[in-house]
């Protein structure tokens, strides 16, 4: 097997999902693997981990519900 770099890889994933979402069972396991070796050469990505940033916009006292 060759060795794809990281976005070969992802593509090849992405493609396989496709497929996968056509009813073909072989290319969804062959999708997971792909995602995993991914997963695990680049680590948690910030935008599928990362806790969201909470905004900080003006507080309104809570009796004052519909103002």
């Amino acid at each position: 097997m060759e060795i794809l770099d990281d976005e070969e890889l992802a593509s090849a994933a992405y493609v396989l999902r496709i497929r996968a979402a056509h009813g073909d069972r072989e290319a969804l396991r062959e999708a997971e693997r792909l995602e995993g070796i991914l997963k695990a050469r680049l680590g948690p990505t910030p935008s599928g981990h990362a806790p969201l940033e909470a905004g900080q916009g003006e507080r309104k006292p809570w009796w004052r519900f519909w103002s």
